[in-house]
């Protein structure tokens, strides 16, 4: 990684100013994210909606969804961590290297025991960028994360903001159902959700709404985390003391050439 290939300004940042960038990044490059959050959400949201039309019962095609946001996160850094750089990536550069980031990003790993870590966003960067293993990439881990990092606070914030979103979502379709459905909103709220027999409608709803959600949450959480992992890293090698000598160095050679 070459600090001054960035295209993103290059400082020591707070915790929450390199979160705030983490946004920017959303914003600025949000048509390749999402082209990109299309190629890998759309095929699983698929399955779920067949699983929900198979057992009917939601729970099944939620969780499905939840349990791969892995996936999702690899090629939205795959779109970001190329981005910073200046390059485009395109969803069909996102598909031609989705087998090489399934099998060399530490994927199983982040699917099976370390699926709850709250630094994973942060630790991401490590796994599929950095290019080391076994020990070096666990002294690596422990280095970066040394003296806190922030990536347990966003976790949280992003957790929680997930969480009041899909419940207010819940909330506004049911209160938009005719009355036919939901006679009395105030009572049954919870239980027109967790009721044994429901519509198949409303099961493929539900997965909707969440998909939705984490559609808008968890590209925030992956940028913010890069942002977090990109702000250490600056704080740890000195990126803008080596970025603020070269451009000294690169002043001194014009003004040595113009004489």
């Amino acid at each position: 990684m070459r600090p001054d290939a960035l295209t993103v300004e290059i400082r020591a940042r707070t915790h929450w100013e390199a979160i705030d960038l983490g946004l920017a990044l959303i914003q600025t490059y949000w048509r390749n994210l999402y082209a990109a959050w299309c190629v890998v959400v759309l095929p699983p949201a698929f399955l779920a909606m067949m699983l929900t039309y198979l057992f009917g019962v939601n729970s099944y095609g939620t969780l499905l969804i939840w349990w791969l946001k892995p996936v999702y996160d690899r090629a939205l850094l795959h779109v970001l961590s190329r981005a910073v750089f200046g390059e485009t990536v395109t969803w069909r550069d996102v598909l031609r290297t989705l087998p090489h980031l399934v099998r060399h990003s530490g994927l199983f790993r982040a699917l099976t025991w370390r699926r709850l870590m709250p630094s994973r966003s942060f630790e991401l960067p490590i796994w599929q960028l950095e290019g080391v293993a076994g020990q070096a990439r666990r002294r690596r881990l422990r280095v970066l994360k040394r003296y806190g990092n922030g990536a347990t606070r966003l976790f949280f914030v992003c957790d929680i903001l997930e969480m009041v979103l899909f419940l207010g979502m819940l909330g506004l379709f049911f209160m938009m159902l005719p009355p036919e459905f939901a006679p009395s909103r105030a009572d049954t709220f919870f239980d027109f959700f967790t009721a044994d027999k429901r519509p198949l409608w409303l099961d493929a709803a539900y997965c909707l709404v969440y998909l939705f959600v984490i559609s808008i949450v968890e590209p925030f959480y992956v940028a913010a985390g890069f942002t977090l992992y990109l702000n250490r890293r600056t704080e740890l090698e000195g990126w803008d003391i080596e970025l603020g000598f070269r451009t000294l160095a690169a002043r001194l050679e014009a003004q040595q050439i113009s004489s």
